[in-house]
């Protein structure tokens, strides 16, 4: 288990300070010699090794957990507080993460001005981070729609008649990787009739 954490400590970091997958191949990005798709595969079978390990660990140790546990509530009745602490603080970053509120979208918004001076293109409005959100690229069809007031039928109706493939739920970033386009922002002007 601790071989598969580290490893999944040190590939995830890497994945996290690496560029969009665009840019990792177009400038042949590499970290050791392995490309950040390579980093992915590793940190995706290293996660499933952790999760194996964990499961075959609790199976092998259950009755000792449970003893542990039962001694716990003995020495004390109830639910102890550092599991309610950290049950509600797992909670609240969860959920301040998922309704991108800061603080929580702060790292969010600093890797995304990291990706951007690593492609050295900090000054365009896909990079540069905006209220409450990751970069221009993280943003969705329709939070763009609501913001300028346009119908959002009408806006994947346009971008269908043009080629390219969208839905309302779909970040600028996902549109331009699915239709290979060279940026999230050529999308606004697709938009204009």
């Amino acid at each position: 288990m601790s071989v598969a954490f580290l490893a999944m400590v040190v590939s995830g970091g890497i994945l996290f300070l690496a560029p969009s997958t665009r840019v990792a191949r177009e400038v042949n990005w590499q970290v050791w010699g392995l490309a950040k798709g390579d980093w992915q595969n590793l940190h995706l079978v290293f996660s499933a090794l952790f999760f194996v390990v964990a499961i075959v660990h609790t199976v092998f140790n259950w009755r000792l957990m449970l003893n542990y546990l039962k001694m716990r509530v003995a020495e004390r009745r109830g639910i102890r507080w550092e599991w309610l602490v950290a049950l509600v603080l797992g909670a609240l970053i969860w959920a301040g993460t998922r309704s991108k509120l800061p603080p929580f979208t702060w790292l969010l918004d600093w890797r995304e001005t990291l990706h951007g001076s690593q492609c050295g293109v900090t000054s365009s409005p896909e990079h540069s981070p905006t209220r409450g959100q990751g970069g221009f690229g993280q943003k969705t069809l329709a939070q763009y729609c609501v913001e300028q007031g346009l119908n959002l039928d009408a806006a994947v109706a346009r971008l269908r008649a043009k080629g390219i493939k969208a839905s309302g739920g779909d970040t600028f970033r996902l549109i331009a990787d699915k239709n290979n386009l060279e940026r999230p922002s050529e999308i606004p002007k697709l938009l204009e009739p």
